[in-house]
């Protein structure tokens, strides 16, 4: 191939033409639509899910439309490169495994959400003015700038923990950095989104850095590789740090390699051993080189694995989750094994096969290609084969036809799928909204450089295909590309109709204004397959039969009409389970409630449906499944124990010694001798009578099975201190700080342990520490130190603004906040269930926080009014 282009092409001439105003302007268009789609969140964690929904709809289906219109100017079908196989393999995919899903209308919403990343390729694939090379700028400058506002964000925090540090107990060597490494929040999707999002952009900084057309553009991408590799370690991603480890260094060795290589062709020359390695290197010496970075890296992983200081930024106890969440989407797989369980059907199933109480942190199957297999099943997995064969098969073409910068583009795009497959081996950017508008962009760049390569090349001819196929086979490939182009736009449509009428109810509910039902009851007719519409208006309808006296049977009937409804579309929502079981009470039909109450208790992780089902138990009479589920609460949650909820009837009064016997409080005796500290402190009547006992099980826990785990550490010390044994107590906090410097529980406790001795500065120290490191028991005991109506500002906020993230986990309950967000995409209610006494059980330190932080707001607000 002696006549492959110059390694070079032309400098640009230093005068802009008004082509060029023009090409740059689609550069900075290009970039800075898809820009929005990369930086902002995901529409339904937002507050209000409507807008953002319509917004992201608007402006995928504006370009959609623009794009179909240029193709219908220019007489022209979209597409023409391999890529088209990939993409229709996917969305054949994602039809069948939506047709034959669990549930096809929550499928779907999936479904039409992946297809956004379809528009996006195709968009940036063909859209006129653009080339690979503009297209890449655009990506990158994206990138870039995603990678300044990650660290714009962490500084701001930084900036956050400094002006606290200095009006609480002023700055100094000791406390200049915070307790633990800060991580980048409220960029695109997801911490870990981002992560992926860095994966495909970092390669291309590196390409650019290694061999750029300019100088500038050489400097863009070190200053790329610097801001962004900054930003992928304050994602604190490890597997974002093994995609970018992967890609950016397939990238390197591979463009390194390419350079040499395409010399050699220039030259004459055939590849040979001197292609790949610097002369005077051998085999040998180049295997010993390779066995002693293996060596290095395993050293260092050993070295941390085995390290007596674990914090908790870099030992995150995430693996048991996502080794939960693989097994139970190996169990999906072989489950649904043809055409999966359906799109974004894993959060649905998992509950039930949970190992572990990680609902909350297992949206997904914590493996990209699994949640592909589960959502698709085999068909899927061919499609993934089908689609990966085609980009390798695009990007070989690319590579053998095109110029020294066309084949540097084609392996750092190998290098930032790679990279994002590797991410994938412990994550799923399935769900998430950013990775596929990632992905469309790096596919688009793929086609647009296959296009420019190939374009004076032979055209490949595949063996034993008819001539007839050949010929007519790319322009039905063309034309289904046009129709997937348009069929989600009609799809958004129908579904943004009852989704104004659902979100317009939602408001009015939790405003509590008059027409909340009649709004969801659009919703309902307009798209009755949606279970969460049906499930919004039963409970509606519910409270309102309980407020107004529980006078309108018409009402309590409707309602149980659409909660039934709603337990059909999804058998396995313990929310529709405890709702309908509280409507059936209201109605009078005990049998009933306590059969849905029984279904509501299978939600072994889930405390909220399980605590409405035992009010609905002492509600109907049924005493002994009342104190079963109410026990049950409570070994799901044991910070419940000291609640005030369980002296708010006569019934849980006099039962309360026979529900914590139904518990499973006491087989753990350090969180037993816990409990008994806690109520101790927050009331002196309690009797400590059991804390001996409860001492020496705890530290037979300890010592004999979990010696390295920190909150029994914790737990132990507090039970000590308790017992007066301060200096042994002082021993377990320590070790409890050496081991997890960013432990929040052993900070606050090891300031108690300064304050018991009077030490008071130092207390405050480990309070300020412990409040920074998001515990909130920290602060309320950080206020209390100070003289009452002095405490300072920022205590009172910080305290604040955390009880709307803190609590029981009935207070701030996630997961139920998360069925209606990330699987259905919807607005949560205000309560998810129908309000009942349930609302009261919170932790008593809890409910202390909330005092403490009116009382100081108002003795504030004393102090500073006029004339006091």
């Amino acid at each position: 191939m002696s006549d492959i282009a110059p390694a070079r092409t032309p400098a640009p001439a230093s005068t802009a033409s008004p082509s060029d105003v023009r090409t740059w302007a689609a550069t900075i268009l290009a970039g800075s639509w898809l820009g929005y789609f990369l930086f902002t969140g995901m529409p339904q964690v937002t507050l209000h899910v409507f807008p953002r929904v319509l917004v992201f709809h608007a402006l995928v289906g504006a370009a959609a439309l623009a794009y179909i219109a240029y193709l219908a100017w220019a007489r022209r079908l979209p597409g023409g490169t391999p890529l088209d196989i990939a993409a229709l393999a996917i969305a054949a995919a994602y039809a069948a495994g939506t047709l034959a899903s669990l549930n096809w209308r929550l499928s779907l919403e999936a479904t039409l959400q992946a297809s956004a990343g379809l528009i996006a390729f195709y968009v940036l694939a063909g859209a006129p003015l653009l080339s690979a090379r503009q297209l890449w700028r655009a990506f990158a400058l994206t990138g870039a700038a995603l990678s300044l506002y990650a660290l714009w964000v962490v500084g701001n925090d930084y900036a956050d923990y400094l002006s606290f540090a200095r009006n609480i107990e002023g700055l100094g060597t000791g406390n200049i950095f915070p307790p633990t490494v800060p991580r980048v929040h409220d960029v695109s999707d997801h911490p870990n989104v981002l992560a992926m999002l860095l994966t495909l952009f970092l390669p291309f900084f590196a390409m650019a850095a290694y061999r750029a057309e300019t100088r500038r553009e050489r400097a863009g991408g070190w200053a790329g590789l610097i801001v962004g590799g900054i930003a992928i370690f304050l994602t604190l991603s490890r597997g974002g740090w093994l995609g970018v480890a992967v890609g950016v260094g397939f990238t390197a060795v591979a463009s390194w390699l390419t350079v040499r290589w395409t010399e050699r062709e220039q030259r004459g020359e055939p590849a040979s051993w001197q292609t790949f390695v610097p002369a005077g290197v051998s085999p040998t010496a180049l295997a010993a080189v390779g066995g002693a970075l293996i060596l290095a890296v395993g050293g260092t992983l050993a070295f941390l694995a085995n390290s007596s200081t674990r914090p908790g930024w870099l030992f995150r106890s995430s693996l048991s989750p996502r080794e939960d969440a693989w097994r139970a989407g190996w169990r999906i797989f072989r489950d649904h094994p043809l055409f999966g369980a359906g799109p974004d059907m894993f959060g649905i199933l998992y509950p039930g096969l949970a190992h572990g109480n990680f609902l909350v942190h297992t949206q997904h199957a914590h493996n990209g290609f699994l949640q592909f297999a589960d959502d698709a099943g085999v068909f899927g997995v061919l499609a993934l084969i089908v689609a990966v064969a085609a980009v390798a098969f695009a990007l070989y073409r690319s590579w053998r036809a095109g110029t020294l910068e066309q084949r540097l583009l084609a392996v750092t795009c190998a290098g930032a799928l790679l990279g994002y497959a590797a991410h994938n081996q412990v994550d799923a950017g399935n769900i998430w909204k950013a990775p596929a508008f990632g992905l469309a962009a790096v596919g688009a760049i793929i086609a647009r450089n296959y296009a420019e390569s190939t374009a004076g090349a032979q055209p490949f001819v595949w063996p034993r295909v008819p001539q007839l196929v050949r010929r007519r086979g790319p322009m039905l490939l063309r034309a289904a590309v046009l129709i997937a182009l348009i069929v989600p736009l009609a799809g958004w449509y129908r579904s943004d109709r009852a989704h104004y009428d659902y979100w317009q109810g939602m408001e009015k509910l939790n405003k509590a204004e008059p027409g909340a039902i009649e709004a969801l009851q659009r919703a309902v007719n307009a798209d009755s397959s949606m279970m969460v519409y049906q499930l919004a208006l039963g409970q509606a309808q519910a409270e309102a039969f309980d407020r107004g006296g529980a006078t309108d049977r018409s009402l309590i009937d409707k309602a149980i009409i659409h909660l039934e409804r709603a337990v059909s579309l999804d058998r396995r929502s313990d929310l529709a389970h405890a709702n309908l079981a509280k409507a059936y009470q209201l109605a009078g039909r005990d049998d009933d409630a306590a059969g849905e109450a029984r279904m509501a208790r299978l939600a072994i992780y889930h405390v909220t449906p399980v605590l409405v089902a035992g009010e609905v138990y002492e509600d109907i009479g049924r005493t002994d499944d009342a104190i079963e589920t109410y026990g049950q609460v409570i070994s799901m949650d044991a910070s419940l124990a000291d609640s005030a909820f369980w002296q708010g009837t006569s019934f849980r009064r006099s039962h309360f010694d026979e529900i914590l016997r139904h518990s499973s409080l006491g087989l753990n005796q350090c969180t037993e001798g816990a409990y008994l500290v806690r109520a101790s402190r927050s009331d002196s009547s309690v009797s400590l009578s059991g804390l001996d006992d409860a001492a020496e099980g705890c530290k037979r826990l300890l010592y004999t099975s979990s010696p390295n785990d920190v909150t029994l550490r914790v737990e132990l010390a507090s039970i000590m201190m308790a017992q007066g044994q301060s200096d042994a107590a002082r021993e377990h906090l320590d070790f409890a700080v050496d081991r997890q410097p960013d432990f929040g529980p052993a900070r606050t406790e090891l300031g108690r342990w300064f304050a018991d001795k009077g030490n008071i500065d130092e207390a405050r120290h480990q309070w300020v520490v412990g409040g920074q490191l998001d515990d909130p028991e920290s602060l309320l005991l950080l206020g209390r130190s100070y003289p009452f109506g002095q405490v300072p500002a920022d205590v009172r906020e910080r305290l604040a603004s955390m009880l709307h993230t803190v609590g029981s986990s009935v207070q701030n309950d996630l997961v139920s906040v998360l069925y209606y967000r990330m699987h259905y995409g919807r607005l949560s209610p205000r309560d998810t269930l129908i309000p009942g006494d349930w609302q009261t059980a919170v932790p008593r330190i809890y409910a202390e926080m909330g005092a403490a932080v009116r009382d100081w707001n108002a003795a504030a607000s004393a102090r500073s009014a006029p004339g006091s």
